[in-house]
């Protein structure tokens, strides 16, 4: 008689892997939920709400709410092992892109985003 366990075993270790795939993509967009001030101008601060909604501030002023996601690729930019926020302007109906660097190598509370236009780096400390 043969036995059904390779036949169970397989589809559970594929959903596994799908899982933690998934989790992995999660996960991030938790790292950057928050206030985040400027470490080059700190009258600049970025906000990243759980609903995907984020707000700037410059000089204490308030920008206009905009979406973000976070993704492994945003417009034509995708690199393996990437994140990527991408701010949307739904107003203007433009977006941005900005690779979030890789957080190994930075402290939980230091969020660098590179601006994927001009390659320029933009460092933040969390607040809150």
């Amino acid at each position: 008689m043969r036995s059904n366990r390779p036949l169970i075993i397989i589809p559970l270790s594929v959903l596994l892997v799908v899982l933690m795939v998934i989790t992995a993509f999660v996960t991030p967009k938790k790292e950057i939920l928050g206030a985040w001030v400027s470490q080059e101008n700190p009258a600049n601060k970025l906000e990243f709400h759980q609903n995907g909604i984020g707000t700037s501030y410059t000089k204490n002023t308030e920008s206009k709410p905009y979406h973000y996601t976070v993704s492994t690729q945003c417009d034509e930019h995708s690199q393996y092992q990437s994140l990527f926020v991408k701010i949307i302007d739904d107003e203007a109906n433009s977006s941005k892109c900005y690779e979030v660097k890789d957080s190994n190598d930075q402290e939980e509370d230091i969020l660098v985003l590179v601006d994927m236009e001009n390659n320029e780096e933009h460092s933040y400390t969390k607040v809150y």
